[in-house]
């Protein structure tokens, strides 16, 4: 027999990514009020940003704890199942990522211009967490949480689980249109949706091409960094 033949079957699916993201916002609701006490955080329409990036252990956490268990329990590994596998020449996907996050821009201009949206519309979830990094410490920890953090995590989940999960059901080009809009609502910020839906598209195609999460990552990075320094003063 051949080595491909041994292979154990993939049974994870759609359920699986379903049950990823229910878990993943279950969990953090649940554990917030004991996070809240934790981090002394009195005000919760101003939550400090130790608050912040303690709630993002349970959302991004859960959503890889259950992409790596899936695939190690029902599967051939997040390597084979998921293309987590990084290679030197990723890195270019920075590029791809800058480019992406002007590129998004650009669907916000007719609207800038007719005076329907302000910039500071477009901008106010990144620029409310960045304004919570007063000190040198908080900015380190912001660039944790969202340019290092939350790309790993989110790649693994979105364009690992989530892409293939519908990949295997409907198709490819179905694959990266659902796991796009699926990222994009996930963040729960409606006039973000379409930058978001685009920075999807782009990596999801990345991962489809590649076969790995590593230039998605990088991208990702870039796109989440940009906006991340741009705001900081």
């Amino acid at each position: 027999m051949t080595g491909e033949a041994q292979l154990e079957p993939v049974t994870w699916g759609l359920g699986d990514a379903a049950l990823g993201i229910v878990l993943s916002w279950g969990i953090t609701i649940l554990l917030s009020p004991l996070i809240l006490a934790i981090t002394g955080a009195s005000d919760t329409d101003n939550i400090p940003l130790r608050t912040v990036a303690l709630l993002q252990v349970p959302l991004d956490g859960t959503m890889v704890a259950v992409a790596l268990w899936v695939s190690m329990r029902k599967g051939r590994g997040p390597v084979l199942d998921f293309g987590l596998a990084a290679k030197l020449r990723d890195v270019t996907g920075v590029f791809v990522g800058a480019i992406t996050q002007y590129a998004a821009l650009l669907v916000y201009l007719p609207l800038l211009w007719s005076g329907l949206l302000s910039a500071d519309d477009v901008s106010k979830p990144a620029r409310d967490i960045t304004d919570k990094a007063t000190d040198a410490p908080g900015v380190v920890l912001l660039v944790l949480i969202v340019v290092v953090a939350a790309p790993i995590c989110e790649e693994l989940f979105f364009r690992g689980l989530v892409l293939r999960a519908i990949d295997r059901r409907y198709g490819r080009r179905w694959a990266i249109a659902g796991s796009s809009v699926v990222f994009a609502a996930a963040h729960f910020e409606p006039l973000q949706f379409p930058a978001l839906f685009l920075f999807g598209l782009v990596t999801a195609v990345y991962a489809t091409r590649t076969g790995r999460l590593g230039p998605g990552v990088w991208a990702h990075m870039a796109f989440n960094g940009i906006a991340v320094f741009s705001l900081l003063r």
